[in-house]
Formats: C-alpha cells, sequence, structure tokens
C-alpha cells in the first residue's frame, strides 16, 4: 500500500521538477545570450570592430557551427589562444566576460573554450564583419537582422538548431 501512496507522489513531482528544471535552464540560456551581444557591443565601443579575427570578410561569420565560438570567447575573454593569438583582437586584454567550465545542467566552457549552452551545445554567434549593419543569418530558417552588429542563440533543450524550442537574442 505504500508503494502506491510513492508512486502517485513520484507521478505528480517528477513532471513538476522537470518543468522547474527546463525553466532555470531556459533563464540560464537567456542571460548568457544577453551576456554575449552585451560584452559584444562593449567591445565594439572600445574598439570599432566585432571580437572576430574575420573583420573585413565579404561576408557575416557564424560562430559554433563549422567555425567554433571559442574564436570570439577568446576575445572577449582575453585569451592568448584561437581567433586571438597575441591578442591581436583585443590588444588592450580587456576581459568582458568570465566564464565557469561547463557541467551538467549549466553552461560554461567546454576544453577546446567553447561557450556550450546547459544542453552542451556551442551557442550561435553571429557577427556583422562585413560591417553593413545587418547580421545576415546564412544557413538558417532566421531572417537577416537589420541594425544590429549582433546576435546569439542556443539550439535548447532539443539541441537542433532552426526548431520552435530555439532561445534567440533577438526575441527576448
Amino acid at each position: 500500500m505504500g508503494g502506491g501512496v510513492l508512486l502517485i507522489v513520484l507521478s505528480i513531482v517528477i513532471p513538476i521538477w522537470v518543468g522547474v528544471e527546463i525553466n532555470r535552464r531556459q533563464a540560464m540560456t537567456r542571460a548568457d545570450l544577453e551576456m554575449i551581444v552585451s560584452a559584444s557591443e562593449r567591445f565594439f565601443v572600445e574598439y570599432g570592430y566585432w571580437p572576430s579575427p574575420h573583420m573585413g570578410t565579404p561576408n557575416d561569420m557564424r560562430y559554433g557551427r563549422e567555425t567554433g565560438n571559442d574564436l570570439v570567447m577568446n576575445a572577449l575573454r582575453a585569451v592568448d589562444g584561437p581567433g586571438n593569438e597575441g591578442h591581436r583582437v583585443n590588444p588592450n586584454r580587456i576581459e568582458y566576460v568570465r566564464l565557469p567550465g561547463h557541467g551538467r545542467g549549466r553552461s560554461g566552457l567546454n576544453d577546446a573554450g567553447e561557450f556550450l549552452d546547459p544542453w552542451g551545445s556551442p551557442y550561435q554567434i553571429v557577427l556583422d564583419t562585413d560591417m553593413n549593419n545587418t547580421c545576415t543569418m546564412a544557413h538558417t530558417i532566421y531572417p537577416n537582422q537589420v541594425g544590429v552588429g549582433v546576435v546569439a542563440w542556443s539550439f535548447g533543450p532539443d539541441r537542433r538548431s532552426d526548431t520552435p524550442q530555439d532561445i534567440l537574442s533577438w526575441d527576448n
């Protein structure tokens, strides 16, 4: 008889806990996206260019897909590493963000220096590296974002891009 009561209690508590956990991760993700955009904008104010080793390329750069977002994060963290070798992108060595290591259920850096969301997927970042005042959203379902120099998004709980579960910096 006690086992039946326990099953009933668990059948109520577990879905509530799962919902709370999803909400917690989504809130963390929204804060991370705001931080990526804000740090990148502060970087731009300081230097007049975005935190990218690809400034001046004919097309905007997307980081987190074929090109790791560590190139952006190293510049924002003032780390001498890929994308910021010899501090050439961030020569004043200003630390715009500090990030913990990635762990189960929380965002952070993996061993390669990529910034991962709470579900373990790299944050996607597009920078206006061609300086035309538009983030060109190549290889996504999303329209180009006019009047901004940086956008970021997470694949969300399903870990797949271009789905309704994506969490977008421009849609908060």
